[in-house]
C-alpha cells in the first residue's frame, strides 16, 4: 500500500529548512521589505487553525531548487 507523506513545517522549522533566520523568512514574504522575493511560493502556506500556519516542505524544496546557481567550486586550483 502506497502512502503519501506531506510535511507541513511551522515557521521555525521552515526557516531552518531554508537555512535562514525567522526574520529573513518573513522578510522574503513581505512586499515592503528590501529582501522581498516574489518567487517565494505563497501557495505553500497552509492554515492549520485560527492562528496557526505552516508551509509545505515540498513547495519550499522546489523553491530552493529553483534558486540553484550551478556547480559549486571545489576550491582546487589545479582545475
Amino acid at each position: 500500500m502506497n502512502r503519501l507523506v506531506v510535511m507541513a513545517l511551522k515557521c521555525p522549522e521552515a526557516a531552518k529548512f531554508l537555512a535562514m533566520s525567522r526574520a529573513t523568512f518573513y522578510d522574503i514574504q513581505n512586499p515592503k521589505s528590501p529582501r522581498f522575493d516574489p518567487t517565494f511560493p505563497t501557495t505553500a502556506k497552509v492554515r492549520l487553525g485560527a492562528r496557526s500556519v505552516a508551509w509545505l516542505a515540498s513547495d519550499l524544496q522546489a523553491w530552493l531548487e529553483s534558486r540553484r546557481v550551478g556547480a559549486q567550486p571545489t576550491g582546487r586550483a589545479d582545475q
